[in-house]
């Protein structure tokens, strides 16, 4: 007899949390979803020596249930993507996540508000929870916004990956205010992401972030911002007799010779650098600035990253592992450095919406450069990392409240690092088709 699936208890949570919402939602609730398919061209997908080259296929599906709640509203959502490889099977996976959100505008205005470009949040990333259409950003409108979202996700790979297999939950409040002539947005982020393969990288994780700026009516913005925070890995043991801090060497009998030649080669642990932190620190500084005209926008932004405590755990990757863009290895707690980005965004002729986004920056690690096999090559990790990306696309209303979204894209990435694994360039094309309703 199969065995019966048992629901962790945070999604019991979430999913009772978010079945209580949707029970008492007014009759003028909207429902909405958007489904998606993309094809691409992906130039060595697992950024390691065997450079090989693959055809990506991916799948999303999104819904969304929202309701107004006086001045503003609940929004309840849920989205699911798979990846499918053509070749590298073994690297296909899943992942979803659901996010249950409030936002709502305080306050009557003094005038009639204009939309304004949105301030960038601390990692250089647009603010997700902020829908600007549903709340402009106008400082001198005399309101206070707020937002609050708590969300909770998953990832499950196949079994000779199952290390990226994790669970995560957290919870962000935004509040956005005038103040004089100015705005004050401050964010606070509370999470956890837990590794049930890889414990030793399970964490909780606390950063706060404040902006200042000022923004014109006639579509300039420009500020400063700061931000602070600490990971905490929850386990701070680790297993000696997977793990190892630095790279050891064992005897191997080869079955050669006389007596049996003796070979010195390198352990086949992996390396998990500075073990025994437990606590990672930064602290953050930067500015912003924007404008917003007609169709279009454009958003800068630079920061600078200083880790003042020891390092954080890091996993150290070599031949036959993989890469990716989250906490597993690449989370922002784990180097320091100058980084920017520059986003813009324009409507074309006949609908076509345009964004290229192109970013540059410094990382510096709390962890050594190493060679393919994991032997120390230099004191401290540094990368150059710059990516390019542009994405056009075109939505067509085809009636009875649907609507098709067709979409090119294409990206480069160079990251030049003094560490053997993590020297290496890509790039990738694709095309993709969605159906909203």
């Amino acid at each position: 007899m199969k065995p019966k699936t048992e629901w962790s208890p945070l999604w019991r949570a979430i999913a009772l949390l978010a079945f209580g919402t949707l029970m008492v939602m007014p009759a003028r609730a909207q429902f909405n979803g958007f489904a998606s398919a993309s094809y691409g061209y992906h130039s060595d997908p697992l950024y390691n020596y065997e450079t090989i080259p693959d055809q990506l296929r991916q799948g999303y599906l999104e819904f969304q249930y929202a309701v107004p709640a006086g001045t503003g509203k609940v929004t309840a959502g849920y989205v699911a993507g798979l990846m499918i490889f053509n070749a590298l099977t073994d690297r296909n996976y899943l992942e979803h996540s659901g996010r249950i959100s409030y936002q709502n505008a305080f306050g009557v205005p003094r005038r009639p508000p204009r939309k304004l470009p949105a301030a960038p949040d601390a990692e250089g990333e647009d603010a997700e929870m902020e829908e600007e259409e549903d709340v402009p950003v106008d400082p001198d409108s005399g309101r206070v916004y707020l937002n609050l979202q708590l969300r909770a996700s998953a990832r499950h790979d196949k079994e000779v990956f199952r290390e990226f297999n994790n669970t995560g939950a957290g919870f962000t409040g935004v509040v956005r205010m005038p103040v004089g002539g100015f705005f004050l947005r401050v964010m606070n982020d509370v999470g956890m992401r837990s590794y049930a393969n890889l414990p030793e990288l399970s964490n909780l994780s606390e950063h706060l972030t404040l902006q200042v700026g000022r923004a014109t009516r006639s579509g300039w913005i420009a500020g400063f911002m700061a931000s602070g925070g600490l990971k905490y890995y929850t386990s701070e043991l680790y297993d000696t007799t997977l793990y190892e801090s630095t790279r050891t060497y064992v005897e191997k009998n080869n079955g050669k010779g006389k007596a049996g030649a003796k070979l010195i080669v390198p352990s086949e642990k992996k390396i998990l650098v500075n073990a025994a932190t437990t606590i990672s620190w930064q602290i953050a500084g930067g500015g912003f600035a924007g404008a917003t005209w007609t169709g279009g926008s454009v958003g800068l932004d630079v920061l600078y990253r200083h880790n003042p405590g020891v390092g954080t755990r890091y996993l150290a990757q070599y031949v036959n592992s993989s890469l990716l863009t989250e906490d597993i290895y690449n989370d922002f707690f784990s180097y320091e450095g100058p980084e920017g980005r520059l986003v813009y965004r324009q409507t074309l002729p006949l609908g076509v919406q345009s964004i290229l986004s192109c970013s540059i920056a410094r990382h510096t690690f709390a962890a050594p450069a190493l060679d393919i096999n994991g032997v120390e090559i230099g004191g401290n990790r540094t990368d150059i990392h710059s990516v390019a990306d542009l994405w056009i696309s075109r939505y067509f209303d085809i009636g009875a409240g649907m609507g098709l979204d067709l979409a090119v894209s294409a990206g480069v990435t160079r990251n030049q690092s003094n560490d053997d694994y993590n020297d290496f360039s890509l790039w990738q094309v694709g095309v993709s088709m969605g159906v909203g309703f």
